[in-house]
């Protein structure tokens, strides 16, 4: 009795920690026929006790577990290796449809006797298969969306520099025949006369720096601007820039602030490119500051290189136009904007000589009226050169 009750016991146990198990389980004797299926195995492929317990694997539910793959698992790879892994089945079940089903298995020798338990554990991972399968869909079509998009970045600059480079000549013969005649080379011109031809100047100058502009864009995003790296005395550079704009500065009475820190290092860097980094972002402050309004510039050591700020308290930026900023020939639209000359490319252009120097640059406006800070770091070396 006791014997009796110690097997009862244990079978009670066996089939307590089945039934626990999420994914569906079976257990099978040496014949492959089931000796008890968890709660889940009923749950997800809708069948009974009644019609599993004892039934060999391949008969159940209508012999929808007749599969030959799961044939050569039992059979043949399970007899020689006791256990196996991960194994996937794709099969239309009667109950479900088709599921993709992972199967693992462990043979257990009983310990009286040679009599053998299979316990074979089934995981539905057919939605997991679809979401993979989906994912692996969506990165082969983002990758080949960021070829076309790189692609036609490329056409376009190719585009821009050959149209500029074909702007330019004739540009440059219009700008130098104004020239002759604004400064009166050939004859006296009147009043009128020599007006028009400084609106005619003006404009081709302008156009003249907006195609520069277009050109040395076009030349970074190709990965073709290369940096001539020498070594600048960032201190002295600063207040010398900050005199270019001095006369406009006063002109509309504007106060401007520098704080150049006296420890502020030399830096390894191209220095055309650092002076248009620095001349652009005191220009925009001034251009874009009302009449007595104030400016300025800060700039500090910051680990290896040097961290250099470029404020003003003029027309700020709207939250909405913070991610524009960037973009090429975008002009935040203000009074100021309209009456001011520009091409929308200062900005997005230092931005890249910044980063082409291996450093970063940071745009700051509390809203329109609040003001503008630029931030923009330079390593103390930068990785390109000529």
């Amino acid at each position: 009795m006791f014997w009796k009750r110690a097997i009862t016991g244990s079978q009670e146990y066996a089939e307590s920690i089945i039934n626990t198990v999420r994914e569906p389980l079976i257990a099978l004797d040496q014949d492959l026929r089931v000796v008890t299926a968890s709660r889940s195995f009923y749950e997800v492929f809708k069948v009974n006790p009644k019609e599993t317990v004892g039934q060999l694997i391949y008969d159940l539910g209508n012999k929808q577990w007749d599969i030959p793959k799961l044939r050569e698992l039992l059979e043949t790879i399970l007899p020689q290796k006791a256990t196996f892994d991960n194994y996937e089945v794709e099969h239309d079940f009667a109950t479900i449809g088709r599921r993709i089903m992972l199967l693992n298995a462990r043979q257990i020798q009983r310990v009286s006797g040679k009599e053998r338990i299979i316990l074979l554990a089934i995981e539905d991972i057919t939605e997991r298969k679809e979401i993979e399968t989906g994912l692996e869909k969506a990165h082969e079509e983002l990758k080949e969306l960021a070829a076309e998009l790189k692609r036609t970045a490329r056409v376009k600059s190719e585009f821009l520099a050959n149209m500029s480079h074909e702007l330019r000549t004739p540009l440059n013969s219009i700008n130098g025949f104004s020239e002759v005649l604004y400064d009166e080379t050939f004859g006296p011109l009147n009043e009128k006369q020599k007006k028009y031809v400084n609106n005619v100047l003006t404009s081709g100058k302008h156009l003249l720096l907006l195609i520069n502009q277009i050109l040395d864009m076009a030349k970074v995003e190709a990965g073709k601007m290369k940096l001539a790296l020498s070594s600048l005395p960032m201190k002295s550079m600063l207040n010398e820039i900050s005199l270019l704009v001095a006369d406009v500065v006063s002109k509309k009475k504007l106060q401007m602030s520098l704080e150049i820190a006296e420890d502020l290092p030399s830096i390894e860097a191209d220095e055309l490119k650092v002076k248009e980094i620095i001349y652009n972002l005191l220009s925009n402050a001034v251009k874009f500051t009302p009449e007595g309004g104030k400016i300025g510039m800060r700039a500090k050591k910051a680990d290896s290189g040097i961290e250099v700020e470029v404020w003003d308290m003029g027309v700020g930026i709207a939250p909405e136009n913070m991610e524009k900023i960037f973009e090429g020939f975008f002009r935040v639209d203000t009074p100021y904007s309209r009456v001011t000359e520009g091409t929308g490319l200062g900005l997005p252009f230092s931005k890249k000589l910044v980063e082409l120097h291996g450093g970063k640059l940071f745009v700051e406006s509390e809203g329109l009226d609040k003001g503008t800070l630029v931030r923009f770091t330079l390593p103390g070396s930068s990785r390109k050169a000529v």
